[in-house]
């Protein structure tokens, strides 16, 4: 596990080629870290899946989530309107409401997310997005520190 992790409080539930989870139980923190330049979709939704996995089983116990895509160099659009629209929406029935990216930090690629985030929350449910908190940061540290 990433050192600088731990001695910020995070343990590793699980980890593959394409991303990494992690808990933070006194944050209420799940986190998923990519650890490659892309994630091909299929890999996306198995990552999200256990990561839904260990919301579920603990309802209520986690209300932020971390998005490190600090790795990332490109996505995959369908993959991120997937995570968008769906798993954000599952998981906000158990109490995931605080969403907290990190973003590479390269010009093209923050452009390209904000391109597409426009539709998609042009087409979201506003009751629903009224119930979700999406904020960028530039390191772990400060996401896990915001409340």
């Amino acid at each position: 596990m990433n050192h600088d992790l731990e001695t910020l409080g995070f343990e590793q539930i699980f980890t593959n080629e394409f991303g990494s989870g992690y808990i933070h139980e006194k944050g209420k923190t799940i986190m998923l870290k990519a650890e490659s330049d892309f994630i091909p979709i299929k890999n996306f939704r198995q990552l999200f899946t256990m990561l839904a996995d260990e919301v579920e089983e603990n309802n209520g116990k986690y209300t932020k989530f971390i998005f490190d895509k600090s790795t990332l160099r490109t996505f995959h659009q369908p993959s991120m309107k997937w995570y968008f629209t769906e798993w954000k929406t599952k998981m906000l029935a158990f109490g995931l409401s605080k969403h907290f990216k990190i973003l590479p930090d390269m010009d093209y690629f923050k452009k390209a997310v904000e391109a597409a985030r426009k539709p998609l929350l042009a087409k979201y449910p506003k009751d629903v997005l009224a119930e979700l908190r999406i904020e960028y940061y530039d390191s772990i540290e400060s996401a896990l520190k915001a409340t």
